[in-house]
């Protein structure tokens, strides 16, 4: 049994850490630049700020990177711009690293949500999904976490130096998590970017060679050379169980999202974790909600009408739920 997580920014917000955008955007702001060029960027993401909130995630910044290139007459000056903005991502999670993680966090209810995310699930969907996994009964679980972020608080929680068990799986085989891979690098790397290349709005810059090795993730990770994108497509076509959680599904990493439907369409179930804290159902909207969260994932895939209809029921749905919420109770 192949159990791979993707793991977002949610994560860390759980955690207390100020790792959104809107966190970032207020230091980087606050980053003194006596450059022309900064200083205009700077104006032009305070303006859209102010006027609707615009950037609410990540991806929201990439997006709004990507549209930004019109503004560029020449490469040069553009790689400027985004090397600053990069340094300065780089200064602030790692200012993030440092100060630490509280000591009031639950390595043990880590543990335990990642090998058993399914007691979250209501109890008329708890009998589909065992029914699912009894297959693989007498089997291992290998599990798996793709992360999004660029911290390594997982791995510090868990004091991860190499494989560890989890827990036991309902059939009393083991459960190892065996990696962890961070697609967007760490924080002393960060890696922040478009998913390809319909993404830069600067028509003189979008079949540029040179443009797109330092802006589109993919060329990237290609570039870096630790395969961190093959391994985890790999990790994902062979996933029998798939766990989303902490994720916008921003379109900057619809790559991603791309591949999680492809794999729909064979044996494979999700859980999609989702967290809206405006959203607070009554038991006569909880169906409407579950699948206003299923369409949306879907419309993230390349999945025609009838394989969305085919992978509908594949998908199970959390709304607002105690995952990953690892602060220790007071007593």
């Amino acid at each position: 049994m192949k159990v791979v997580y993707l793991i977002g920014n949610g994560f860390d917000l759980n955690l207390g850490l100020k790792t959104g955008y809107s966190d970032f955007y207020t230091y980087y702001l606050n980053c003194i630049s006596n450059d022309v060029l900064i200083s205009q960027l700077k104006l032009h993401l305070k303006h859209d700020k102010n006027n609707e909130g615009k950037y609410q995630y990540w991806s929201d910044l990439e997006i709004a990177m990507g549209e930004y290139t019109k503004e560029f007459s020449h490469r040069e000056d553009m790689e400027k711009v985004y090397n600053d903005l990069n340094d300065n991502l780089r200064d602030y999670i790692m200012s993030i690293e440092q100060s630490g993680i509280q000591d009031d966090i639950d390595k043990n209810k880590l543990k335990t949500d990642l090998a058993h995310p399914e007691k979250y699930l209501r109890e008329i969907f708890k009998e589909d999904f065992y029914s699912f996994v009894k297959k693989w009964e007498k089997s291992p679980y290998e599990t798996y976490i793709i992360s999004f972020n660029y911290t390594n608080t997982i791995e510090t929680i868990l004091n991860m130096n190499g494989a560890i068990e989890i827990g036991r799986t309902i059939y009393q085989r083991s459960n190892l998590l065996y990696s962890i891979i961070h697609i967007h690098g760490l924080s002393n790397a960060p890696l922040i970017g478009l998913n390809d290349a319909s993404q830069i709005g600067n028509d003189l810059f979008r079949d540029d060679i040179d443009t797109q090795e330092f802006l589109l993730k993919p060329q990237i990770n290609e570039a870096v050379g630790h395969l961190n994108d093959r391994k985890s497509l790999e990790l994902i076509s062979q996933a029998n169980l798939i766990y989303l959680f902490g994720l916008s599904l921003g379109e900057t990493d619809k790559l991603w999202w791309e591949a999680v439907g492809e794999r729909l369409k064979r044996d494979c179930r999700i859980i999609y974790f989702v967290y809206n804290p405006d959203e607070h159902p009554r038991p006569n909207e909880l169906t409407r909600i579950r699948r206003k969260y299923k369409d949306f994932l879907l419309s993230k895939t390349k999945l025609t009408p009838e394989e969305k209809q085919a992978a509908f029921d594949r998908i199970f749905i959390v709304h607002n739920s105690d995952m990953f919420n690892l602060k220790k109770k007071q007593k």
